[in-house]
């Protein structure tokens, strides 16, 4: 490969912006190679938008051979984090190193072994909708039918719940309705004011069946991302464990798994307060705020939005992420139980992108392809190890 177009491509990959005349150089090295088949890898990647993840397969296995001759990785420090220079082999082992994730979510499924059945025992839209009179509805069981609680339709399809109120004066009560998403399953929910909230796995959020008063206000364990129908004389507040978050009308993830001693809100648009009752964050869109449960103290910083709310279009977005946050978001997604057998590989850290419920196991393959660790899958116990 010309080193120019190697260089590019290794910017590219390291998360530089090309420039035009950049794109140019690379559309034009592949026009010149047309038909090579050690490149067919590659033309994939800067089709349509610049960059579309295709599978190589085997026929681009010399190029990828050569490119990884060329990678130099170390693990520094007790925390064996991969470390990446500017240079074309250490920029090409984000494509190798980091659970070479492009390569698994192309279209080529050709040769790909697929051991266990972790994919097709997960059912994603399991879910147990507690209404306010004590009984516990199984919502798969009432796929395409309504279910009604007083004056307020319930309306259950394609793991959606959708409320309805058929009667124009608001009740005088506050009644709630709980809505449970095991690990392994997600489901999604319009309340009765119009806002949208996606659930993860092993989530539950409680709200009212019909919203009264002067505020609107839910309470989430786990994670949600939430599109806040825009109510200016009442607020909506969602309380998430000691923090309590304010919003008019906006777009915005919340984190707050029972555990993991963090709660995260990451806003896409909109503006947002926070509180724990003792201090107040405000936080204007593309930032995070990461509150501290033992300290009690809140972080606000920038972010890429999409590493946080890329879960609900199918998908998750990782930048350099160690693999225990990594595994810890693929034991909700799968109902799995992880295990270290080496302590020190939870910190190793991985950049990439991965189809939410494929084949689990096929991640697992391209990340021990990083000569680093070795999984040892038995149904859902998944024990890591350093290779």
């Amino acid at each position: 490969m010309d080193d120019r177009i190697s260089e590019i491509i290794a910017a590219y990959l390291s998360g530089e912006v090309l420039s035009e005349s950049e794109w140019q150089e690379v559309e034009a090295w592949l026009r010149d190679h047309d038909g090579e088949k050690e490149v067919e890898v590659l033309r994939g990647m800067f089709r349509s938008a610049r960059l579309v993840k295709e599978a190589p397969g085997t026929r681009g296995a010399s190029v990828m051979k050569k490119i990884e001759a060329k990678v130099v990785s170390r693990r520094a420090g007790r925390k064996l984090k991969i470390r990446w220079s500017y240079s074309v082999a250490a920029a090409i082992a984000v494509l190798l190193c980091s659970v070479l994730l492009y390569r698994w979510l192309g279209t080529n499924q050709e040769n790909q072994v697929v051991p266990r059945d972790l994919r097709q025992n997960v059912n994603t839209s399991i879910a147990h909708l507690k209404l306010n009179t004590g009984e516990v509805v199984e919502l798969e069981k009432y796929d395409g039918k309504f279910i009604r609680e007083d004056s307020v339709q319930i309306a259950n399809e394609n793991a959606t719940l959708r409320y309805t109120s058929t009667d124009s004066v608001a009740p005088e009560k506050v009644e709630f309705n709980t809505l449970v998403i095991p690990r392994g399953s997600e489901y999604n929910v319009v309340l009765a004011d119009g806002t949208k909230v996606f659930l993860n796995a092993g989530s539950e959020i409680s709200y009212p069946v019909v919203f009264a008063g002067d505020k609107r206000e839910v309470k989430l364990k786990g994670e949600a991302y939430f599109e806040v129908r825009k109510d200016e004389r009442r607020p909506f507040f969602v309380q998430a464990g000691d923090v309590q978050i304010q919003v008019l009308g906006t777009s915005f993830n919340v984190t707050a798994y029972p555990g993991r001693g963090r709660i995260e809100t990451t806003l896409e648009e909109g503006k947002i307060q926070l509180t724990d009752g003792r201090e107040s964050v405000e936080v204007s869109p593309g930032k995070q705020a990461i509150y501290d449960i033992e300290d009690g103290r809140f972080e606000v910083k920038q972010v890429d939005t999409k590493l946080y709310t890329a879960w609900k279009d199918g998908y998750y977005k990782f930048d350099q992420m160690t693999l225990e946050d990594i595994m810890e978001t693929l034991a909700l997604w799968y109902d799995l139980n992880v295990f270290y057998q080496n302590p020190g590989v939870k910190s190793l850290e991985f950049t990439g992108r991965l189809r939410r419920y494929d084949e689990v196991v096929s991640l697992f393959e391209k990340l021990e392809q990083t000569g680093l660790v070795v999984f040892e899958v038995n149904g859902k116990n998944v024990i890591i190890k350093e290779k």
